[in-house]
């Protein structure tokens, strides 16, 4: 009678680890799907003169990522390039031209710094909690992108480079519109504008205030 007890505690300490290593390497999936797969080792690459876009490029090819890299990327690269990761490599072309990176989980996206904008987004009533619990949940909370709440007011502001802001917007089950988006607010006592939106634009984050209705 004690062997079947302990071979059922044994079964079930087994049965256990088990379902708790496949919640592990479940979790760890879902936090890991915001940043590539990076190749181990060293990037190696060589270049005496070449457009910044067309080496975007063909880095995706060479780390096996599909690159979007948006018309308002400029510059060339020269001799001089640093030895280090992927990743590494990567960054190093950012700081050096201005650019910031996002990666949906299949696209790496490249776009200028003077692109990031920062967009305010009417949610449906009471929703802002459902929506704040919703994005904790697909991990699309990104530390160089902020993503606040106003729940009072159900708005939501999301700053980042334009694919960022409509995956989080897609995520939500937002459609872009005047009836949803672009609902501004005035500085610190954070009250709505119909008139104007403020828009967050490179690395030093200034600010200008430009019409709703206007392109940009």
């Amino acid at each position: 009678m004690q062997f079947s007890t302990d071979r059922s505690g044994r079964l079930f300490t087994s049965m256990l680890g088990l379902m708790t290593s496949l919640w592990l390497c479940g979790a760890a999936t879902t936090v890991m799907a915001a940043e590539p797969d990076w190749p181990a080792g060293t990037y190696k690459y060589i270049t005496i003169d070449q457009d910044v876009r067309e080496a975007l490029e063909e880095f995706g090819r060479n780390v096996g990522l599909p690159v979007q890299v948006s018309d308002r990327v400029q510059g060339r690269l020269n001799h001089g390039m640093p030895v280090g990761t992927a990743k590494e490599f990567l960054e190093w072309i950012c700081n050096r031209y201005g650019l910031v990176w996002f990666y949906d989980g299949t696209v790496l996206h490249v776009a200028a710094e003077g692109e990031v904008r920062t967009e305010m987004v009417k949610l449906p009533a009471e929703d802002a909690r459902v929506m704040r619990t919703r994005l904790d949940r697909l991990q699309m909370s990104d530390p160089r992108f902020p993503i606040r709440f106003l729940e009072e007011e159900n708005i939501m502001s999301v700053s980042g480079p334009p694919a960022y802001v409509g995956a989080v917007k897609n995520a939500l089950g937002l459609m872009s519109g005047p009836a949803t988006s672009h609902v501004a607010r005035d500085g610190e006592s954070m009250k709505r504008s119909a008139a104007q939106v403020r828009v967050f634009r490179g690395r030093s984050a200034e600010a200008e205030s430009v019409p709703v209705n206007s392109r940009q």
